[in-house]
């Protein structure tokens, strides 16, 4: 059977900022998380300025193409009443706002819930419940770079309704003694439980287990419990899954991942755990590791668990800043989502920066986050892997041998990310029908099964996946690979570089 391409999905162009915010579309959403209704899929994400507050909403027909919806929360005129503490009936968000209110004077800049009412949201993640109607859970803080923050869960019949909040999950106070709470994600666990994973630099990533009939805390902990020594640290903030300057988590399980082992296909059960490490201003990126169970140990290729120090560290890298020939740049992809679609497509959303098609500037400062989609798959040793190509309606299908040389007469681009932080830059690689590979890459490549791919040099063995993508620096469809390194636990990325 041939191979299905899509055709041109013709993208939104993304914009800087304007001052009509409805005009944004995939700009300025950061940390987006994915939810679908009645045939559409919504993305919501953290407040930007220059938009209203309470939890930015974009809609989607196609998943390609997103347009500005509405807020979670409708509070364009609840600061007063915030500020006066009577601000319940506007998503009963006072217990959260008394909580992260911050005094300018106190830190001087970047303050985030104001004396005058105002508060911003970072990170929501809305769930549909068992009884139909849509969780969210959401975050604010106090101010940029603090850990006075909060995590709670609101309600509505549907995405597009004003949520409700019916109370707090977590709390952190100030001074970095204890996981920072914000980023929160949810996931249900195999035997049904569910969980809610959270935290932000500080001490990294902590996992907390859910009422499934209410959303909140299964075990009813509150901070005061905590305060007055009624529960321990670890009853209260949780189990701590990942350890560092690290952020953004989300974990998501796959039952019946096929993996080759000893000549045969097995189906095996993971929980995969990415995150996002390094400065979210000149380095961010994503990394996954595994698990069993839900509460861990997350382990990557080597068998470490996750860790971050100094941007670097442990865990899979599967995506990080990388320029194409000519301008086609992508700056500090992170702070992802992975969802599945209820036809089976799996999605990693996620912020990234881009001066592709941005004229007014271009360097790797810009501070404009667009949302990006990739769809991602599971390599023949079972790690996921995600395609660096944005999401533009393909399927993961058959691909031979002859299907892979003849896309291009075996020429191929490749960027191959390295533990340390810099930009990487495409390189040229050409595939033989001998089953050599040379260029940038040297050594022998092999296609097996139904879309692996394996490709052994002399210091590293990579396994990965083709799958059919539209390759926006060609303006063509064309073919991948994504593709993780045994030893390293680097990605490696390949195209196909001419037209079909």
């Amino acid at each position: 059977m041939a191979i299905r391409y899509i055709k041109n999905p013709h993208f939104n162009p993304l914009l800087m900022r304007t001052q009509n915010f409805s005009e944004w579309k995939e700009g300025c959403a950061h940390d987006p998380a994915l939810v679908e209704w009645n045939g559409k899929y919504y993305a919501f994400s953290t407040d930007t300025f220059g938009a209203p507050q309470g939890c930015q909403i974009r809609v989607s027909d196609d998943l390609l193409h997103f347009e500005t919806l509405s807020t979670a929360f409708r509070l364009q005129d609840a600061p007063p009443h915030y500020k006066r503490g009577e601000g319940e009936h506007f998503g009963n968000l006072q217990e959260a706002y008394d909580w992260c209110v911050t005094d300018l004077r106190e830190v001087g800049y970047g303050v985030c819930a104001r004396k005058d009412g105002t508060m911003s949201f970072w990170a929501p993640h809305c769930v549909r419940a068992k009884d139909g109607k849509y969780r969210l859970y959401y975050c604010i803080t106090g101010y940029f770079g603090g850990s006075k923050s909060c995590i709670g869960v609101a309600e509505a019949d549907t995405p597009e309704d004003p949520f409700v909040s019916k109370g707090l999950i977590v709390k952190s106070p100030a001074g970095w003694t204890t996981p920072n709470a914000i980023d929160p994600q949810f996931f249900e666990a195999a035997d049904g439980r569910h969980f809610l994973v959270y935290g932000s630099f500080g001490l990294g990533i902590f996992l907390l287990e859910l009422d499934p009939e209410t959303g909140l805390r299964k075990d009813g902990f509150t901070y005061e419990d905590f305060r007055s020594g009624r529960c321990a640290f670890s009853d209260y903030y949780g189990t701590n899954l990942a350890c560092g300057s690290l952020e953004g988590a989300a974990v998501r399980y796959h039952e019946g991942v096929n993996v080759f082992e000893k000549g045969k296909w097995i189906k095996k059960n993971y929980y995969y755990l990415t995150c996002s490490y390094g400065s979210l201003s000149s380095n961010y990126h994503i990394r996954c590791g595994r698990s069993e169970k839900p509460e861990g140990p997350y382990l990557d290729v080597n068998g470490n668990p996750l860790v971050c120090s100094t941007d670097i560290g442990t865990g899979n890298k599967l995506l990080g800043s990388f320029r194409r020939s000519g301008e086609h740049d992508y700056y500090c992809p992170g702070h992802n989502d992975l969802y599945v679609t209820e036809k089976g497509v799996k999605l990693v959303a996620y912020h990234c920066r881009t001066n592709q098609f941005i004229e007014e500037k271009r360097s790797n400062s810009n501070n404009f986050h667009y949302l990006f989609l990739s769809q991602y798959d599971f390599n023949a040793d079972g790690w996921l892997v995600m395609n660096f190509n944005r999401y533009a309606g393909e399927e993961i299908q058959e691909v031979t041998a002859d299907d892979f040389l003849g896309v291009s007469a075996g020429k191929f681009s490749a960027i191959l990310f390295s533990q340390g932080t810099s930009t990487e830059e495409e390189k040229r690689v050409t595939f033989r029908a001998d089953g050599t590979v040379a260029g940038a890459i040297a050594g022998k490549w092999k296609i097996f099964g139904s879309h692996y791919l394996e490709i052994e040099t002399e210091r590293e063995t990579f396994s990965g996946v083709v799958m059919p993508a539209w390759i926006e620096g060609e303006g063509a469809a064309g073919l991948t690979v994504s593709a993780l390194g045994r030893k390293s636990g680097m990605a490696l990325h390949i195209n196909s570089t001419v037209k079909i």
